[in-house]
């Protein structure tokens, strides 16, 4: 099982690199995280953009991309996804909305189920094992159905790390079931309808989640409690703000990935530094 972005490297060292189609690549920071994914052998990287911009910025690489001159990045990656010329998707710095429309337009883009979600993963100096965080980028709008395709989603993605029965939590500010708090509501829901099938519970407070000496204290029975590994947030701007957090205040590696389409998309904040988009890289590769 991957339990660290450590262990993540070391298993896609051992597979055959994949192509990565990098949408709107005239950025240092992006170019740099994928020199150092294709001077490592992990993957290889076509650009696509403004060519000129981008020759500029990658003068130093001494082994060379496969630069494409594009007005309409987001679908000329996605064409060559679907003929058969790149593997994956990475997000450049054109704005997430306009990646997602070409990605999910019916007839050319890459839509396989009815819903995406954004994947973000902290390693943390003081868990145990990678946290999986949903969702911070993609659906504005959390109700049922939607955290039930996002359960199935992220399960499938699991898998490819090893974890074959990940323990879910939904994510809320009290562990009862209260009616001026919906999100309790919605989590009781959830979990009663796919607890049969996944280790999922809720409502749940993250202190809960990350600790059995709390949920002791508070006198909360969980079979998840300290070892959980996924956080299914309420809410978009609770998911976002909470990664956010992390990485800046609290010391922890993050990475970022959309699943749910017919390829991974690679995708993390513009801001965020070569570090952290190398990590989204290989999160992608896996």
């Amino acid at each position: 099982m991957i339990t660290s972005f450590q262990d993540l490297h070391s298993h896609i060292q051992g597979m055959s690199p994949k192509t990565v189609a990098l949408v709107a690549a005239g950025d240092p920071v992006l170019i740099e995280a994928a020199a150092r994914a294709q001077n490592e052998g992990l993957a290889k990287f076509i650009l696509l953009g403004d060519a000129r911009k981008i020759q500029s910025l990658t003068e130093m690489n001494p082994i060379g991309f496969h630069i494409v001159d594009s007005q309409n990045p987001a679908q000329d990656a996605i064409d060559l996804i679907n003929q058969g010329k790149a593997d994956l998707l990475m997000k450049g710095t054109l704005p997430t909305g306009e990646l997602l429309k070409a990605v999910l337009n019916r007839e050319t883009g890459l839509r396989q189920g009815e819903l995406l979600n954004h994947i973000a993963v902290i390693e943390s100096p003081t868990y145990h094992k990678l946290l999986f965080i949903s969702d911070g980028g993609i659906n504005l709008h959390l109700d049922e159905m939607v955290f039930e395709q996002m359960v199935y989603n992220i399960a499938d993605y699991l898998k490819i790390l090893g974890i074959e029965h990940p323990r879910f939590g939904m994510m809320s500010l009290i562990e009862t079931v209260n009616p001026k708090i919906p999100e309790t509501i919605v989590a009781q829901n959830v979990v009663a309808k796919l607890s049969g099938e996944y280790n999922i519970e809720g409502p749940i407070a993250p202190d809960v989640a990350l600790s059995a000496e709390a949920a002791r204290k508070k006198g909360q029975k969980s079979e998840i409690a300290g070892n959980v590994d996924v956080f299914l947030m309420p809410n978009t701007t609770a998911a976002n703000h909470l990664v956010k957090g992390l990485y800046a205040l609290g010391g922890c590696k993050v990475g970022g990935v959309i699943v749910g389409a017919k390829v991974p998309i690679i995708l993390l904040s513009r801001a965020n530094d070569a570090e952290s988009k190398y990590r989204s890289i290989l999160l992608g590769l896996v």
